[in-house]
C-alpha cells in the first residue's frame, strides 16, 4: 500500500518507518523535505513535498500541529477517495484559538473539524493518543504485549485498512466507534495517552461504558 506521511517528525517519522519495514511504500513529507532523506534511505522510503505525499498516497496519515490543518488543506486541495488518518491533537497553548474553539465546541470533535477539511476524504482517527516513544518501542509485538491503538470512523471499510495497518506494525487497533467516540481519546479524556496493553485498554473502555 502506498502511504504518504503529512507531517514526519515524532509520530510521523516514527510511523513511516515502521510502515516501510513492513513492506509498504513510503513517502515522507514536510516543508523541508531534503531533510528526511537520510531517514528515509534507512527504510527504503521516498521524500517529496507535502503536495508529492498527498497525491503518492492512497493513505494519508496527518500528523502535524492542529493549528496547521487549515493551512494544509488549502495547500494540497481535496483528498477524494483517499483514507485520511487523522493523528493530530487540539493544544491550546500551541495551536491557538482554533483550537480552543474546538475544544469548546459541544456539537464537532477535533476530527470532526480535520474531516470538514479533506470532504473527499475517508477519516479516520488514529495514532493521536499513544506516547511517540512507545510508538517506537513497543513495534512488532504480538498477541496479549502488543499496546492499543484507539481508532474511531465513519467508514467501515476505511477502518478496517487502518486496522490491518496498525497490526502490521505489532499493536492492537482498539475500536472505539464512530468519529464522534473520538472524544474519548482525545487529550484529558479517560483514554488519551494511557499507552496500556490491549487488555487492559478494552477493560477500561467498559469500565467507562
Amino acid at each position: 500500500m502506498k502511504i504518504g506521511i503529512i507531517g514526519s517528525g515524532n509520530i510521523g517519522g516514527t510511523l513511516g518507518q515502521h510502515w516501510a519495514k513492513a513492506g509498504h511504500e513510503v513517502m515522507f513529507s514536510s516543508r523541508n523535505p531534503e531533510d528526511l532523506k537520510p531517514m528515509a534511505k534507512a527504510v527504503g522510503a521516498k521524500t517529496g513535498t507535502v503536495e508529492n505525499a498527498a497525491v503518492f498516497g492512497d493513505v494519508i496519515l496527518l500528523a502535524i500541529p492542529f493549528g496547521k490543518v487549515l493551512e494544509v488543506a488549502q495547500q494540497i486541495g481535496r483528498l477524494d477517495h483517499k483514507i485520511l488518518i487523522d493523528a493530530t491533537n487540539p493544544y491550546p497553548q500551541r495551536d491557538g484559538d482554533v483550537a480552543q474553539r474546538v475544544i469548546d465546541d459541544r456539537e464537532q470533535t477535533a476530527t470532526g473539524y480535520v474531516a470538514e477539511q479533506f470532504p473527499g476524504a475517508q477519516t479516520i482517527k488514529a495514532f493521536n493518543s499513544i506516547y511517540y516513544k512507545v510508538l517506537a518501542d513497543q513495534a512488532f509485538q504480538s498477541g496479549d504485549d502488543r499496546v492499543a491503538v484507539q481508532i474511531c470512523g465513519d467508514d467501515l471499510q476505511a477502518k478496517q485498512t487502518v486496522k490491518q495497518l496498525i497490526e502490521a506494525i505489532g499493536f492492537a487497533p482498539q475500536d472505539i466507534g464512530d468519529l464522534s467516540s473520538g472524544t474519548l481519546f482525545e487529550p484529558n479524556a479517560p483514554l488519551y495517552n494511557q499507552n496500556l496493553k490491549i487488555g487492559d485498554a478494552l477493560t477500561l473502555l467498559h469500565q467507562l461504558r
